[in-house]
């Protein structure tokens, strides 16, 4: 069965998803994410890692009592629109990187990689799905009614938070340095070489928010 992986463009396909990955990642940023972030404080982002993986209404009020009425406001623009585009410009960036690095692959991990490469889009999927449900959360306790809050919105919205962070801070970054060290044994070219810095620096950069944040919910 013929995959992307063999058509005659497809490092240029995968090149192309990596530039506009970073293109809508800058938008996300500077355009959309910026004016709200300016009123939370970036400081404060890593409550909504905490409001992510609450699991319950109890714990999503909880970590929401913190903020303000002008600080929910912002947290609402800031899921929506902001981080469901944000969402896909990492998706895009590491997914393509990924395609270029299976590319130099052989073998098993070429066939394997057809699948492991599309770990961080499918964990933009199941981001959007979690802004979602975090924007219902925040619009609810925003307008003073949290005793309506869904149990299973929370839960839901864990779930797929907790999906999203295999796929993309463990799957893609383990198949991304050990596939580099694999392509690296076969083809030491200069631009080969270049493209194994990025996709480890992009694993490892996938790795440490998580890493730093999900412990401090349940410290």
């Amino acid at each position: 069965m013929r995959t992307l992986l063999d058509h005659p463009k497809a490092g240029l396909i995968f090149t192309v998803a990596a530039v506009a990955g970073l293109l809508v990642f800058g938008f996300a940023i500077g355009v959309l994410m910026t004016p709200y972030t300016e009123v939370i404080g970036m400081e404060r982002l890593g409550e909504l890692t905490c409001l992510q993986m609450a699991g319950t209404s109890e714990r999503a009020v909880q970590v929401l009592t913190a903020f303000n009425a002008e600080e929910l406001g912002a947290l609402r623009g800031l899921l929506i629109p902001g981080d469901v585009t944000f969402a896909w410009g990492y998706g895009l960036v590491f997914s393509g990187l990924l395609g270029l690095l299976t590319l130099r692959l052989k073998g098993n991990w070429r066939s394997i990689g057809g699948w492991l490469m599309w770990a961080p889009l499918a964990a933009s999927v199941f981001d959007v799905l979690e802004d979602l449900g975090l924007h219902s959360i925040v619009s609810q306790m925003a307008a003073g009614i949290t005793y309506e809050i869904n149990p299973a919105i929370p839960a839901a919205t864990m779930f797929f938070a907790a999906t999203k962070y295999l796929l993309l801070a463990v799957i893609g970054p383990l198949y991304g340095i050990a596939g580099s060290v694999t392509a690296f044994g076969d083809d030491r070219r200069l631009r080969s070489v270049v493209l194994y810095l990025l996709v480890v620096l992009t694993a490892l950069s996938m790795v440490q928010k998580p890493a730093m944040e999900i412990p401090a919910c349940f410290g």
